[in-house]
This record gives structure tokens, sequence and C-alpha cells, in this order.
């Protein structure tokens, strides 16, 4: 047997295990990540809307985007950022 022929024969053969194992990770992570996603985060949401829980904030009873804020002394605002 040639050198050359046997390192070529083993490279085709590592390279199409290599693909394999690629092939079988995106598999494998797509599996996990959807378990995931339905036992752990759909029942999450689910709990979280039955309680009430508004975790965006989105139910203010304000007409704007702004938060209110309780105003501050200008020299307390420049030390602390300082």
């Amino acid at each position: 047997m040639n050198k050359t022929t046997d390192s070529g024969a083993l490279a085709r053969v590592r390279r199409r295990f290599a693909e394999a194992v690629r092939a079988g990770a995106r598999v494998q992570a797509a599996v996990l990540l959807t378990a995931v996603y339905f036992l752990v985060l759909g029942p999450a949401a689910l709990l979280t809307r039955l309680l009430g829980v508004d975790l965006l904030c989105r139910r203010r009873a304000a007409k704007t985007g702004w938060t209110e804020r309780a105003p501050r002394d200008p020299r307390e605002l420049l030390r602390s950022q300082g």
C-alpha cells in the first residue's frame, strides 16, 4: 500500500466523520432548545400571566413613556457623577 493513498482515504473518512458530528450537534441543539422552551419558558410565562405579574411594566397608569422621579439636588448629582 502506498502511504499517500492511505492518508487520502483516512482524510476522507475523518472529514465525513466531522460532518456527521456537526449534523448530529445541530439536531441535538434543536431538540434541547425546543425542550427547554416548552418545559421551562412556556410554563413560566403561563404562571406569571395567571398570577398577574407584569414583568415589562406595560400596564402603567401613565399616558407617556416617561418614568416619574423625585427631583434631586444638583450638587448631589454632580457628586455622584465624579
